[in-house]
């Protein structure tokens, strides 16, 4: 990845059907780790809990939507198959007004 990003993405994350707490607990701690990594190179600019689900929604700035999908893939609970993506959206800043 170049130091100028072209694209911020917001994606957001279910639990798979099939998984389980104790799933979960066994890649919680490389999860956090390598999350700790992504945001301290400020490719996640943002991470959210869900409250509607069990899941994640996370803001990541990536050279395009199929390098940001390489870096979720790093995740330890995606790599597992703990996780589904439900959806990655490509954003571009918007123009508010100003005073």
């Amino acid at each position: 990845m170049s130091d100028q990003p072209k694209t911020s993405v917001l994606a957001t994350f279910a639990a798979a059907a099939h998984a389980t707490e104790a799933d979960f607990a066994k890649v919680i701690d490389a999860e956090l780790a390598r999350a700790k990594e992504l945001v301290e190179a400020g490719v996640i600019v943002h991470g959210y809990h869900r409250t509607d689900l069990v899941g994640a929604a996370l803001i990541v700035d990536a050279e395009s939507v199929e390098a940001a999908r390489e870096i979720f893939a790093t995740l330890p609970a995606v790599a597992a198959g703990l996780v589904v993506e439900e959806s990655i959206v490509p954003l571009i800043p918007l123009q508010l007004p100003q005073d």
